[in-house]
């Protein structure tokens, strides 16, 4: 759990699990500073959840946006990157120009953040990137993001080394069930969601509750180090 005092940066912080991953922190006494693109939407957001929580802007396609936001910080004990464009993208009909809108954010953009966090970093700091399993099973129309999240694999094996003794980790979600994306999902996807549901030995989608619970264990572990820890309630079995 965050310690109270501790300072944490969630970038993409203003909705689904990133504000989810916020709320608990803030609940737990940590400070949090929440991200988005719109800076107005953010500061409401962060408005909601009390003193403890900053908002600022972040666009992870604007370099100068990013070296803004590290700007004003003093310390980053967590950093948290969960910031997704949902890039519907299929070979047979490919946008290349969207395809690469994603790809660098996804890529660039989280390498760009880390870097210029790391001033801000101490010796116990820590740093938790958002992949996905539609590298490993692909979603229908999840081109880019497969290969968006397959690349977090190899950031990570980079950062792990590069920014000792910070300790960096990727969480992996599944199918996260009592989400926007799974829930208001069109009718070909839900169809896809309901069939990796039924993937799952206890026949259960990982929750929002569970994704917040593997970030904090990742963020806590100091045994755990250069890790991607698949949260998918055991979907990848079958």
């Amino acid at each position: 759990m965050p310690k109270q005092g501790n300072h944490t940066v969630i970038i993409g912080g203003t909705k689904g699990l990133g504000y989810q991953i916020a709320k608990a922190t803030v609940a737990a006494g940590s400070r949090v500073t929440i991200t988005g693109r719109d800076e107005t939407t953010a500061k409401a957001r962060a408005h909601e959840l009390g003193g403890l929580a900053t908002g600022a802007a972040c666009d992870l396609n604007d370099w100068d946006s990013i070296d803004r936001l590290f700007a004003g910080i003093d310390t980053v004990d967590h950093l948290v990157l969960t910031a997704l464009d949902r890039d519907h993208n299929t070979i047979a009909e490919f946008r290349p120009d969207d395809c690469t809108q994603t790809m660098m954010m996804k890529t660039v953009g989280y390498a760009t953040a880390v870097s210029k966090a790391v001033p801000k970093f101490s010796a116990d700091s820590s740093v938790v990137l958002f992949s996905g399993l539609s590298m490993l099973r692909p979603v229908p129309g999840s081109t880019t993001l497969s290969m968006a999240n397959a690349a977090i694999l190899g950031l990570l094996n980079t950062l792990t080394v590069e920014i000792a003794p910070v300790r960096v980790n990727v969480i992996t979600p599944g199918v996260v069930g009592g989400t926007d994306a799974v829930d208001k999902a069109d009718p070909v996807r839900a169809d896809w969601y309901e069939a990796m549901r039924q993937r799952t030995p206890a026949k259960r989608l990982p929750s929002p509750e569970d994704i917040v619970s593997a970030v904090f264990f990742l963020q806590d572990c100091q045994g755990v180090n250069g890790a991607n820890l698949i949260v998918d309630a055991g979907m990848n079995l079958a």
